[in-house]
């Protein structure tokens, strides 16, 4: 199986329902495979499939995130999804999170389909005609890649406001175990040392930084 990834603008987020409207593929574009997927190619799969399609978070088989309710192949500009996220389930409930703070914050969201090609266009092979579609991931990324590569606290905070939006997530409505996360990392990021903080935190905390930013993946 293989992925493309494709980062774009949420068409749709419904934070009451949790439900989220996003593309997970896009037609007539050459993407960073070189391929193009053509109008078409994911309407047979999606019509003799779809109550197999999964929706995952990082295209990780155990970690389900919610189900399509609706994939629309026949969307003019490219593969249409609705999802409904599992907001009862920790893993569900955070990811649609994640994806609302990266949108509330004007950062892409990211999107990743898994498949198979089929078939390809016979004058230009790299046009691809029709997938196989086995699932759809979320991906967490916010788009940063400084957290996992930090020397020092002060560092963190001058890079494009990481204190900043941590301190956003905190306020949302995050599962008990990422919103302790949070905590432990705002707490890292303070100004204002405790008065049992020592020298020989610091690489503790830059280990919980390193620990919670390879937990979302950042890119």
């Amino acid at each position: 199986m293989d992925f493309k990834q494709l980062s774009y603008d949420l068409k749709e987020l419904d934070d009451a329902k949790g439900v989220i409207v996003a593309y997970a593929n896009a037609y007539n574009n050459k993407d960073s495979d070189g391929d193009i997927s053509a109008y078409g190619s994911f309407d047979k799969t999606v019509g003799e499939n779809f109550k197999r399609i999964r929706v995952l978070k990082d295209h990780n088989p155990t970690m389900m995130v919610g189900v399509p309710l609706v994939i629309d192949a026949k969307n003019s500009y490219g593969l249409l999804t609705t999802t409904q996220f599992n907001m009862n389930k920790p893993l569900g409930k955070d990811m649609f999170t994640d994806v609302k703070l990266m949108h509330e914050n004007n950062l892409n969201a990211e999107l990743s389909i898994g498949y198979q090609v089929l078939q390809r266009d016979q004058k230009n092979k790299s046009i691809i005609t029709e997938y196989k579609l086995m699932e759809y991931s979320f991906l967490s990324s916010w788009g940063a890649n400084e957290l996992s590569t930090v020397q020092g606290i002060k560092g963190v905070q001058s890079h494009y406001g990481i204190m900043e939006l941590v301190q956003k997530a905190y306020n949302l409505d995050y599962s008990d175990e990422r919103l302790r996360q949070f905590e432990t990392i705002l707490k890292s990021l303070s100004n204002e040392p405790s008065k049992d903080d020592t020298l020989n935190d610091k690489p503790i905390i830059l280990d919980t930084l390193k620990s919670f930013s390879q937990s979302l993946k950042l890119k």
